[in-house]
C-alpha cells in the first residue's frame, strides 16, 4: 500500500507534459523561486508560536503558589497544562480542515486572535474565587494551539527550498521552545510565594498583563505582515505536491485513511508520542518532583525547566542542520532517542540523590536530546507521509503525544501522591525505553527525498531556478 501511494506522486517527463500512470497532460514549464521574505514569515511564526506555548506551563510551574491562592488541589492546577493536550486531541481534525481550506495566513490570523482573546480573559481571573475564569481563558489559548503546532512543516514546505527544509522546520519548533522557556522563567520570577494572598494576586495580575500585551502585539504583526504561500514554489517537491493535489482532488478523510494504513507513520506516532509525552509529563510535574527533594525550590524548579527547554532549542536547530546536510533520518533519530533515554536515567538518579548541581547537568543533557527530538519528529513525519499535506500528519502526530502526555501525567501524579517520586522516575524511563525500541525497528523510508532525487537525477524537468540574483549565483540543487 505504501509503494502504491509513492508511485502516485506526479512527475514531470518533459517541459510541457506531466504524466500520471502514463496519461499525458499539457502544462507550462515548471518554475521555482526562493523568496528572501521567507525568513520574515518564519520569524513572525516563531514569535506567534512562542507567545502561545509560553502559557502552557504558566500555572503548573508555580503549582504550590497557585494552589494556595485559589484554594484548589495540585491536580486541578496541573489540568491547566493538560487542557492544552486534551483540547488539541479533540479539535485537531477541525483545525486541520480549517488550515486546508483557509491557507496558512488565515489559519495563523485566527490562531493569533484566539491566543490574544484568551490572554485578556485571564486578566479577569485574578481573584481567589475565579479559578474557573483561568480555565476559560486557558481553554481559548489551548484552542489556538491547534492552529499553531502543526504548521512548521507546512510553512517550511511552502516557503523554503529543499536544502533548508529541516532547518526551517526546526526553527519553527524553536519558537515553541522559546515560549516554553519563557513560561518556566517568568512564572517563578514574577509570582512569589508570599505569605499574604493579596501580594500573590498582584504578582499573578502582573504576569497576566505582560502575556496579554505581548499577545496583542503579535496579533497586529500577523495581520499586517504575514503572507500566504508565494506565487512560485521554492522546491521541486513542493511543485510536484501542488500539482498532485490539483490532479487528484479528494475529501478530507481520504488522507487520514491512507495515514492509518501507513505502518511507518503509525510506528512514528507511538515512538514520538512516548518521547514528547514524557517531556510533557516532566514539564508539568517538575515543580512537585523537585520540591520532593529540595525544600523551597520553586525558583530552582523554574530554572531547571528553563535549562531543559533552552538546551532543547539548541538541539532542535543542530539536528535540523544535520538532517539537511546528511539526510540520515533513521540513524539520527535512533541515536537521539537512545541518548534521551540515558539522560532521563541520569536525571532520575541525581534528583533522588539530592545532588542539585548534578540535577542541572543531567537536565542540560536530557533537554538537548529530548526537546531536540521535538523538531526531528516533524521531519520524519514529512518523509514518511509525502506527498500528503503537512498539517494533517503533523496534527495527528502531536495528538498521540498529547494522549500519551495526559495518560502519563494523571497516572504518575497518582503514583507520586501515594508512593513518592521514585515510581514516577521508573515510569518515565520505561516509557522512553519502549519508544526507543519502536524507533529502532521502524523502517527507514524517505519519500520526500526520493521524489526530489527523481527530479534531479532523471532530468525529469527543466526547472528555472530564480531567486533574483545573477545567473552565475542562482540556486542549484545537487546531491553529493
Amino acid at each position: 500500500m505504501e509503494d502504491k501511494s509513492q508511485n502516485e506522486i506526479l512527475t514531470i517527463k518533459d517541459p510541457t507534459k506531466i504524466t500520471k500512470s502514463g496519461e499525458p497532460t499539457d502544462v507550462e514549464p515548471l518554475k521555482l523561486k526562493v523568496y528572501k521574505k521567507r525568513w520574515l514569515m518564519l520569524v513572525i511564526y516563531m514569535i506567534y508560536n512562542g507567545t502561545n506555548s509560553s502559557q502552557w506551563i504558566e500555572y503548573s510551574i508555580i503549582n504550590n503558589v497557585v494552589t494556595r491562592y485559589y484554594g484548589v488541589s495540585s491536580i486541578m492546577v496541573d489540568w491547566t497544562s493538560m487542557l492544552f493536550l486534551a483540547i488539541y486531541a479533540v479539535f485537531i481534525f477541525p483545525a486541520s480542515y480549517v488550515t486546508d481550506k483557509c491557507g496558512l495566513r488565515w489559519t495563523i490570523i485566527i490562531g493569533a486572535g484566539l491566543n490574544c482573546l484568551g490572554s485578556w480573559i485571564k486578566i479577569l481571573s485574578v481573584q481567589p474565587d475565579r479559578f474557573y475564569v483561568v480555565f476559560i481563558g486557558h481553554s481559548i489559548v489551548a484552542l489556538a494551539q491547534t492552529l499553531v503546532l502543526p504548521l512548521p512543516g507546512r510553512l517550511a514546505a511552502q516557503w523554503f527550498p529543499s536544502t533548508q527544509l529541516s532547518t526551517a522546520t526546526s526553527l519553527g519548533i524553536f519558537g515553541n521552545q522559546v515560549g516554553i522557556a519563557l513560561g518556566f522563567l517568568l512564572g517563578p520570577v514574577i509570582v512569589k510565594n508570599h505569605n499574604n494572598l493579596d501580594d500573590i494576586g498582584k504578582d499573578l495580575s502582573r504576569l497576566c498583563w505582560i502575556v496579554a500585551i505581548i499577545g496583542t502585539i503579535v496579533l497586529v504583526l500577523v495581520l499586517t505582515l504575514f503572507q500566504n504561500e508565494p506565487e512560485l514554489p521554492p522546491s521541486e517537491t513542493r511543485a510536484l505536491q501542488k500539482m498532485n493535489r490539483k490532479e487528484k482532488k479528494e475529501e478530507f478523510v481520504e488522507p487520514i485513511k491512507r495515514l492509518c494504513r501507513n505502518k511507518n507513520y503509525i510506528m512514528l506516532c507511538n515512538s514520538y508520542g512516548l518521547n514528547i509525552g514524557v517531556l510533557n509529563a516532566v514539564s508539568t510535574l517538575l515543580n512537585q518532583i523537585f520540591l520532593a527533594h529540595f525544600e523551597n525550590g520553586e525558583e530552582d524548579a523554574g530554572r531547571i525547566g528553563l535549562a531543559l527547554t533552552l538546551t532543547g532549542m539548541a538541539g532542535s536547530v543542530s539536528f535540523g542542520i544535520i538532517l539537511d546536510k546528511t539526510h540520515k533520518f533513521k540513524q539520527t533519530a535512533v541515536t537521539v532517542y537512545f541518548l534521551t533515554f540515558c539522560g532521563q536515567i541520569l536525571f532520575a538518579v541525581f534528583t533522588c540523590m539530592g545532588i542539585k548541581w548534578m540535577v542541572y547537568v543531567s537536565t542540560i543533557f536530557l533537554g538537548y536530546f529530548m526537546s531536540g527530538y521535538l523538531a526531528m519528529g516533524y521531519d520524519l513525519c514529512t518523509e514518511y507521509t509525502y506527498p500528503e499535506s503537512e498539517n494533517i500528519p503533523a496534527g495527528l502526530l502531536y495528538v498521540t503525544s498529547n494522549i500519551y502526555g495526559i495518560i502519563l501525567i494523571i497516572s504518575l501524579e497518582s503514583l507520586m501522591n501515594t508512593y513518592g517520586d521514585i515510581p514516577v522516575h521508573i515510569g518515565l524511563c520505561l516509557a522512553l525505553l519502549f519508544g526507543f525500541i519502536l524507533t529502532a525497528i521502524t523502517k527507514d523510508e524517505q519519500r520526500r527525498q526520493d521524489a526530489r532525487k527523481k527530479v534531479q537525477y532523471e532530468e525529469i524537468a527543466r526547472i528555472e531556478k530564480n531567486d533574483g540574483v545573477p545567473e552565475t549565483n542562482k540556486l542549484t540543487y545537487s546531491i553529493t
